[in-house]
């Protein structure tokens, strides 16, 4: 196992505490219910701890989800960066959405998924 690989898989286990001591249990129905009624600007500081969790790794494109306006004003996709710099991102047209703030929730609550909470 080379250094890198060894740094890589101890950072990974720590996030993965650190995910699962402090961030899962601030997850509750009410907070998932703040982050729908306001999903942009300010937020509690509960809400804001497990948004800036998701949002860590933003120079880290490969993989990472994004909103994709495919209609100006109009509508919104969920996608992903592709593995490739240069290539477009993938747009997922089984869930649109109607407002940038619909779609930042139904961001939300796909990286909840991602990381195995129930929603």
């Amino acid at each position: 196992m080379t250094e890198k690989t060894k740094d890589s898989a101890v950072y990974l286990d720590i996030d993965k505490r650190i995910f699962e001591t402090v961030i899962k249990p601030l997850i509750t129905k009410e907070l998932i219910e703040e982050h729908r009624m306001n999903p942009i600007g300010k937020h509690s500081e509960n809400l804001g701890l497990v948004l800036r969790y998701f949002r860590r790794h933003h120079e880290q494109l490969e993989g990472k989800d994004v909103i994709i306006c495919t209609k100006p004003e109009e509508e919104w996709h969920l996608g992903e960066y592709p593995d490739e710099r240069g290539k477009r991102p993938t747009i997922f047209l089984d869930e649109s959405f109607g407002s940038v703030e619909a779609a930042e929730h139904g961001l939300f609550l796909k990286r909840l998924k991602k990381y195995g909470v129930e929603v």
